[in-house]
């Protein structure tokens, strides 16, 4: 009986490591979502708060907005409310002033600009295979595979 007892624990403490063993991190990936209002192409991890960058607009009205989470310590260090923001794809560059909200107490606010739907930047998106995101001296590189580009900016276009 000794010997089943101590079986039973060993097999016991086995599954428990593999229950209580971490779950691999999920990654990031685009998410298209769209309602008779707004229209969303997301790059995060899904029912999260995790959001790398995104890319929204009121439906039907031919703008687009660029949203980038920033460690609110960096943006208050800023002191302002626009900062210099320099967005790249493919052969496509160009420098917005975009928009600080400071979200004081929580550790991500952001930076937001706004672009036509018909932007040289956002056709560049379409076939591009990655973008990139410079605020002050942070610069971020967003990948865009499987990114419906096109299925946002059909959703964004005035109707």
């Amino acid at each position: 009986m000794h010997r089943s007892l101590a079986f039973f624990v060993v097999i016991s403490l086995a599954a428990g490591s593999l229950v209580c063993s971490p779950a691999k991190a999920q990654e990031r990936e685009w998410s298209l979502d769209a309602s008779d209002q707004e229209a969303y192409l997301i790059f995060g991890v899904a029912d999260s708060d995790d959001v790398g960058v995104s890319l929204w607009c009121p439906a039907k009205k031919g703008i687009v907005n660029l949203y980038v989470p920033r460690p609110t310590a960096e943006l208050q260090k800023l002191a302002r409310r626009k900062v210099p923001m320099t967005v790249k794809a493919g052969s496509e560059t160009a420098t917005f002033g975009g928009k600080i909200d400071l979200n004081t107490g929580a550790p991500s606010s952001s930076v937001e600009v706004e672009m036509p739907v018909d932007s040289p930047l956002l056709k560049a998106m379409t076939t591009a295979n990655r973008f990139s995101v410079k605020i002050d001296a942070q610069e971020v590189v967003f990948p865009l595979y499987d990114a419906d580009i096109e299925g946002l900016l059909a959703l964004c276009r005035k109707g």
